[in-house]
């Protein structure tokens, strides 16, 4: 790793506890100095604090951070705790140890620089020095004593040329006459040079002169500021009577102390105050040294810990990256390239690690590749089967179903997603699904006989009536050259066959109202020529007969020409003339003309709160709802008025489409009827056509409509009549 990471990752921590060491270092120096104990000791207790505070508080924060990554499973989390903790355990023990042991010795140490004997020492000492000082001053007090004694005359005669002689005799530094008051009388001393020898000397204090006045000599050490350093002195004080005797005098003189009794006093006595200071502070500095040993402590776990947490992280980052690029190859993602840290084994790793994904990968992108051709391919075949016109199924080799299209759902009536992977013989079972059975018998048939390549049409009943299907089957290759399944195309051929039909009975009606309305004219001719020439010349009684049956041919010639009528306008399609209608004010027209009171049945009608509008030819329209109100008339003309004979007609928009709901409670349509209620001439009515209900499908599906029929177990029957409904108003003249 270059020096810069490692300095962005380890310098603060290693300035800080470099800082922090240095505190410690010093706080341990003061301690040895009591003099300066509360100058620097305190500010520098309190930043150390602060310092391994703050440590501390990285260090939980850092705890907390692996607790958190520990509780999310994070990645290599288990290895830095573990790792953590090992070298934790190798720091902590050792340190604990030595910290206990670095007490005991501290509590050891410091109770052996207070010994007894070392106070008893020092305490002789001091006495020892005080002792040598006080003979000293006594031998002077005598000197001084004797030599006042001898020269007690002269003194008082002559103070100044004595005292020069006694300053010699006795060796004193200074020597002075004062009287009892403290008038100084005479000076003398020692030191020639006048700058250095004071003009006069240094007074005795009062109480020295009170002792004279009592008659007693006086003699004391005494200390005197100096230039660099303070001086020792003894100072003696010795009454003289004069003359007369009432008349008092003091000899003042003062000696110097030798140099090395000075040092060695003034040594003792500093050795003495400095053991008296520590003494004084033995429990102060037993807790000071524990508070400093446990803050070295501190700061070393502290600090041990954390590098020993980034020394961790930083050894397992080439494992964390390798475990999170196995997990994202894991999850399928080979786009992942790891950075290679280090040129160590682990660096190694990583790097063998990216040639494999990305060898893997290449190998995968050329699978996915070939996998999405195989995929488009099957995309473009199934297109092609949903929008053809035909229904598809196919088979595996156990006749289990594997696909469908929805051309498939509307011809068969069914929910094929229900019937995927399921056996084609189930396929009956299923909900709603049970007019299938006969279908499946016919095709399993097929299977049987000549499963590979077959052709068959059939009439195929549902709930939206009988259809006429044609159905192909062939079986689908497979690699090793069996039978790899089946395809069925099934095709709806229903209004193909009707449109057929309908061609040939409108060239069947076409022709039969071209012969038959020919002869028509001459019969009806003929029978009126009759009737007219034969009335008058024939019996009454034959001529009444003759009437009768000439009546008849006239009314059976005319009920074959409304039979034409109904043939040629079956035959003949006439051009819409379509135009916007609004629908409800038509169908109230249509209604009111059936509508009375005394009529035998009762028509409501339903409408919309809205008007609805559709483009189409009104006069088709009034001849759809003629039909359909004289089918329904026809079929209620012989019903009991009890059970109140209705006929209903509604409306509702329902998506782009109008739909008219025309029902009765009549009889109703018997199932098998519907399959071929609207076929031309098909009817159950002794006097019926067969034409009524073809008119009304044909007028229909002129525009653009659907015509459905509902029945129900109570009775009666519903034609539901769909048309496209104009939408845009904006389209439409004022006119409409």
């Amino acid at each position: 790793m270059k020096p810069w990471p490692l300095l962005k990752q380890y310098g603060w921590l290693l300035l800080l506890s470099s800082l922090l060491m240095g505190a410690l270092i010093i706080m341990s120096q003061i301690l040895q100095n009591a003099s300066r104990f509360a100058e620097a000791y305190i500010p520098l207790l309190l930043f150390t604090l602060a310092g391994i505070l703050l440590l501390l508080i990285v260090l939980f924060r850092t705890f907390y951070t692996l607790y958190r990554h520990y509780k999310s499973q994070a990645t290599g989390i288990r290895l830095t705790l573990k790792l953590t903790s090992y070298v934790t355990l190798l720091v902590g023990i050792p340190v604990v140890t030595i910290y206990l042991f670095s007490l005991n010795f501290i509590y050891q140490g410091i109770d052996q620089w207070f010994d007894v004997k070392t106070d008893k020492a020092l305490s002789e000492a001091i006495k020892l020095v005080q002792a040598n000082l006080d003979d000293k001053t006594r031998d002077k007090l005598h000197q001084t004593e004797a030599v006042a004694a001898e020269k007690r005359n002269e003194l008082v005669q002559f103070p100044a040329g004595t005292l020069n002689s006694l300053l010699q005799t006795l060796d004193a530094q200074t020597v002075a006459l004062y009287k009892a008051n403290g008038q100084l009388i005479a000076f003398s001393s020692q030191a020639s040079d006048t700058t250095a020898s004071p003009i006069l000397p240094e007074k005795p204090e009062e109480s020295a002169f009170q002792q004279i006045r009592l008659g007693h000599p006086f003699a004391n050490l005494k200390t005197i500021p100096g230039g660099t350093t303070a001086q020792s002195i003894i100072e003696v004080l010795i009454p003289i009577k004069g003359t007369p005797p009432q008349i008092q005098y003091a000899l003042h003189a003062t000696f110097d102390i030798p140099d090395n009794l000075t040092q060695l006093a003034s040594t003792v006595q500093l050795a003495a105050s400095q053991y008296n200071e520590l003494s004084y502070l033995q429990n102060p500095l037993k807790n000071s040294f524990t508070l400093v040993l446990t803050l070295l402590i501190l700061l070393t776990l502290a600090t041990s810990i954390l590098f020993t947490l980034k020394a961790v992280q930083n050894f397992t980052r080439p494992i964390r990256t390798l475990t999170r690029g196995t997990q994202a190859v894991a999850k399928g993602d080979y786009s992942l390239t790891m950075p290679v840290i280090g040129k160590d084994e682990l660096g190694q790793l990583i790097a063998s690690f990216n040639e494999m994904i990305q060898k893997i990968s290449r190998a995968r992108n050329e699978l996915k590749y070939s996998h999405q051709q195989t995929e488009v391919q099957k995309l473009y075949l199934q297109a092609i089967i949903k929008n053809l016109s035909s229904g598809v199924l196919t088979l595996d080799a156990h006749h289990r179903i594997r696909t469908t299209n929805t051309k498939l759902d509307e011809i068969l009536n069914i929910q094929s997603q229900l019937h995927i992977g399921k056996p084609l013989e189930e396929m009956p079972l299923i909900k709603n699904s049970a007019h299938l059975a006969p279908l499946i018998q016919h095709i399993q048939t097929h299977f049987q006989l000549h499963p590979d390549r077959w052709q068959e049409q059939i009439q195929f009943n549902c709930k939206k009536g009988e259809k006429t299907l044609l159905i192909h089957g062939s079986t689908l290759p497979s690699l090793d050259q069996q039978v790899g399944g089946y395809v069925i195309v099934i095709d709806d051929v229903t209004e193909l066959v009707q449109a057929q039909r309908h061609a040939a009975w409108s060239d069947v009606a076409r022709r039969l109202a071209h012969e038959i309305k020919n002869p028509l004219t001459p019969i009806q001719l003929s029978a009126e020529r009759l009737a007219y020439k034969l009335s008058a010349k024939l019996p009454p009684e034959e001529a009444q007969l003759l009437q009768r049956l000439t009546h008849t041919i006239i009314e059976q010639v005319q009920a074959m020409q409304s039979l034409v009528q109904a043939f040629s306008e079956y035959a003949n399609t006439p051009e819409l003339n379509l135009q916007p209608i609004n629908l409800h004010p038509l169908l109230n027209n249509i209604a009111e003309m059936y509508h009375s009171p005394e009529a035998h049945c009762q028509i409501q009608t339903h409408f919309t709160d809205h008007s609805l509008y559709l483009q189409a030819d009104p006069h088709r329209l009034r001849q759809l709802f003629h039909n359909l109100f004289k089918n329904a008339l026809e079929a209620l003309k012989d019903y009991p008025e009890q059970t109140h004979p209705t006929i209903t007609l509604s409306t509702q928009q329902i998506d782009g489409e109008i739909l008219i709901a025309f029902c009765d409670n009549g009889p109703g349509i018997e199932e098998e009827a519907i399959n071929w209620i609207f076929e031309p001439y098909a009817t159950d009515k002794p006097k019926g056509t067969g034409l009524g209900l073809a008119v009304v499908k044909k007028v229909v599906e002129e525009h653009n409509g659907t015509i459905a029929i509902e029945t129900s177990e109570e009775g009666g029957v519903c034609f539901n009549i769909t048309f496209p409904a104009i939408t845009d108003l904006s389209e439409m003249t004022p006119d409409d």
